[in-house]
């Protein structure tokens, strides 16, 4: 997508329905204000909502200022409601973790200053300490807490769940995905219709056959594998708990999107592209849940907005 910079890093209580908040984000140079919106839904053929949402889980102002701000949001599966309980788990272990790992830092790094003063840090996201380090080492935890949890309890047993984190600090973007939930950057362009990119790519067996060559992007949706995921947290396989980590540079009039396989596989980009792109983020979450709704509603559908201004 031409303007955008990105990195990418290959393998290195909890809201539900409508949810706002607004953030004044700056970093170095760049100053954004952030508008953010999510919305999550049961969909017409479940009848139970497995997924979880996370939005700015209230921090220390010094921290959420240091070390960006934290979007979370989990796609469970299991029997007996467990896959609501590990996406649950997810997004709040991630959070705590994250966010206690920064808060230890800041407070070691202002030990030494006189009256408490706060050390700032300029410069991007990735220039920050380990950020990849400390994002994984929160997917990991809460890996961790996952599997501890269907040890212990007999209907949790092979619980898992998906999950995509974006910080966001300034014009600096890091997500961090395990799973098929995405990622999607629109950005306005001169075109008659937005750019859409998408920044994340699908631990799924259909994936993973597609780049291979042994099916067509047309298959894909229709595939009987389609619902296979090959790494989540959760499961079995130690590999499994290692995110990918994808670091982009924004810019006013981008639109950030976090969505679970209910939504994207409902939608075609280009629809969500102009959804996203001309509307602000409560009303354009509430008309993806729509659409997804009208075209079929298959599974839980969840959204995440955020408006970079």
């Amino acid at each position: 997508m031409a303007g955008a910079l990105c990195i990418i890093v290959w393998k290195s209580s909890l809201p539900r329905g409508n949810a706002m908040l607004q953030q004044n984000s700056s970093s170095g140079e760049a100053q954004l204000r952030v508008s953010a919106a999510s919305c999550s839904d049961t969909g017409r053929v479940r009848t139970l909502n497995e997924d979880a949402i996370l939005m700015n889980e209230p921090v220390d102002q010094a921290v959420s200022a240091q070390f960006g701000w934290l979007y979370l949001l989990a796609d469970g599966a299991g029997g007996h409601a467990a896959g609501e309980v590990a996406s649950r788990l997810a997004v709040e272990t991630i959070a705590a973790v994250y966010y206690a790992q920064q808060t230890s830092r800041l407070t070691a790094e202002n030990a030494s200053h006189p009256q408490g003063e706060v050390r700032h840090l300029h410069g991007p996201l990735v220039d920050l300490e380990t950020p990849i380090e400390q994002i994984q080492r929160a997917f990991f935890a809460a890996h961790l807490r996952i599997r501890e949890a269907a040890h212990l309890k007999r209907e949790y047993a092979g619980m898992i769940t998906t999950c995509i984190a974006a910080v966001v600090k300034g014009a600096h973007l890091l997500i961090a995905h395990i799973g098929d939930s995405r990622a999607y950057l629109i950005r306005p362009s001169s075109a008659p219709r937005p750019s859409i990119t998408r920044l994340t790519m699908d631990h799924s067996m259909v994936t993973k056959l597609a780049r291979a060559g042994a099916i067509s992007p047309e298959q894909v949706r229709n595939s009987p594998f389609r619902h296979i995921i090959l790494r989540a947290l959760g499961g079995k396989e130690q590999d499994s708990t290692i995110p990918d980590v994808t670091t982009c540079v924004v810019q006013a009039g981008d639109t950030l999107l976090l969505c679970c396989d209910g939504l994207w596989s409902m939608l075609s980009e280009e629809q969500i592209a102009l959804v996203v792109s001309s509307a602000p983020p409560q009303v354009a979450c509430a008309e993806l849940i729509r659409l997804a709704n009208e075209a079929g509603g298959e599974d839980n559908i969840s959204a995440v907005v955020l408006s970079f201004i």
